[in-house]
């Protein structure tokens, strides 16, 4: 029987629902990745242009909808980004 040296590989969504998020086709090696290929979802909706006509904080609401699977970790990290350019601690 043929061993197989290298083959690809579908990683995410994790569920038929989660269509947005992130999809990575994986080219493998045995358990080595050789190569990774993303796949950004439709959850990417123009969220900067959205942003362009609100304040820092009206826009905060938008970071939610970025990843519906870890919120709170978009909004953090946007909030600390306003933080450090407006130089508050």
């Amino acid at each position: 029987m043929a061993e197989i040296k290298n083959y690809t590989l579908n990683f995410g969504p994790q569920h038929p629902a989660a269509h947005g998020v992130l999809r990575l086709v994986l080219e493998l090696d045995g358990e080595v990745i050789e190569r990774a290929d993303p796949h950004i979802g439709l959850l990417h909706r123009a969220t900067e242009k959205l942003a362009e006509t609100r304040t820092y904080l009206q826009s905060v609401p938008y970071m939610d909808r970025l990843d519906y699977v870890s919120m709170m970790c978009n909004e953090h990290a946007y909030v600390m980004a306003i933080e450090k350019l407006l130089g508050v601690d």
